[in-house]
């Protein structure tokens, strides 16, 4: 599941902006966002639930889809290793985490590297729990990120990954 939600959200990268320029639907309703916000929530919650898969793919479809929300991915916010374990639960949660963040600070969500610092909250919240559930679960680079957050340097270090790696 892990692989396929990576290949996922890659796919989900490369259609943001098609699935905009369609416009097969009108723009999201309330409940749709509600519902957005509260599979992020899931998934940060149990990162590594399997049974949140379907309500996943459905924000994933979802937010490719609807003309009125804009969402910014990129892989500055992805500091771990391909092969880490926990890959593709971490992006998950990260692109939900972005989506829920765009729609709860509609002017925030304007600002890619303040969806982003969102985005990476909310990942390292969800990987704390995963190291919870399975110590052998760390992720050296993760780990780091971590003790940057603790130093209260997470805003600079996602702004400063997201200038080099996502504004060219």
């Amino acid at each position: 599941m892990r692989k396929a939600l990576t290949a996922v959200i890659v796919l989900l990268a490369l259609t943001l902006g098609v699935g905009a320029q369609e416009q097969k639907r009108g723009p999201s309703t309330q409940e749709e966002r509600a519902r957005a916000v509260r599979i992020a929530q899931a998934l940060e919650a149990q990162p590594n639930d399997t049974s949140l898969h379907d309500d996943y793919t459905w924000l994933l479809c979802w937010a490719v889809e609807v003309p009125d929300l804009s969402v910014s991915i990129c892989t500055a916010n992805m500091p771990w290793k391909d092969k880490y374990k926990h890959s593709g639960d971490l992006a998950a949660v990260g692109l939900a985490a972005t989506v829920a963040f765009v729609i709860q600070h509609p002017n925030e969500g304007k600002d890619a590297g303040a969806a982003g610092l969102a985005a990476m909250e909310s990942m390292l919240r969800a990987y704390q729990k995963i190291v919870e559930q399975d110590p052998k679960a760390h992720s050296e680079e993760m780990d780091e990120v971590v003790e940057t957050q603790r130093q209260g340097k997470l805003e600079g270090y996602v702004r400063d990954r997201w200038t080099k790696t996502c504004n060219k």
